[in-house]
């Protein structure tokens, strides 16, 4: 989570945030890093200043598995992780149908606990694929001062977009993420069909 002078950004795992902590530095923004247990992803609950105007990003939620276990298989499951212990597996299409099986709504629920519920969403919810430009239109909605060319200029840094082996989709498991995950997809008008990296 970070503390800007007017707003709070939740950093919803795989959703860009360590980006954003970059673009925001190169922006000339000062802010604050707030952990708790020294984990950089505090949800909703643990916002230190709840009446301040709050923006976060969520991601489609088919690119954030492939993500997630992308990640994983670069770094290793963490066996302190509940999550990864149920889930954890070498194979991407194994790891997807556990997800479903022993996690359903995964993401819907992830998103719910750093955005809100829908009856009472945080102020500004942006997207993943369009990163720079609502990271843009959120700090200036939140009347933050920034220099926006160093920001859109910030490289992608924590990216693992070039290691696509093996994270590959079958209609089947695309049908079950979307299944699982009814709710993010309607919530954030994400569809099965706009997997926007491309198959």
């Amino acid at each position: 989570m970070l503390l800007f002078e007017h707003s709070v950004f939740l950093h919803v795992p795989k959703t860009g945030g360590t980006w954003v902590r970059s673009a925001a530095r190169a922006a000339g923004l000062p802010f604050e890093e707030y952990r708790v247990d020294d984990d950089i992803h505090a949800d909703l609950s643990y916002c230190p200043r709840p009446d301040a105007f709050k923006f976060a990003f969520v991601r489609h939620p088919c690119d954030l598995y492939a993500s997630y276990w992308r990640f994983k298989i670069r770094e290793g499951w963490d066996p302190r992780n509940p999550f990864d212990l149920d889930c954890g597996s070498e194979q991407f299409d194994r790891f997807v149908r556990n997800v479903v099986e022993k996690e359903p709504a995964w993401c819907s629920r992830m998103f719910a606990d750093y955005v809100g519920p829908r009856e009472r969403a945080i102020e500004f919810i942006g997207r993943f694929e369009h990163l720079a430009d609502d990271l843009v239109l959120a700090l200036t909605s939140a009347g933050e001062l920034f220099d926006e060319a160093r920001l859109r200029g910030t490289p992608a840094v924590n990216t693992s977009r070039g290691m696509t082996a093996g994270s590959d989709w079958s209609l089947e498991l695309i049908d079950a993420v979307a299944s699982s995950e009814r709710d993010a997809f309607e919530r954030f008008g994400y569809s099965a069909s706009d997997m926007w990296w491309g198959r």
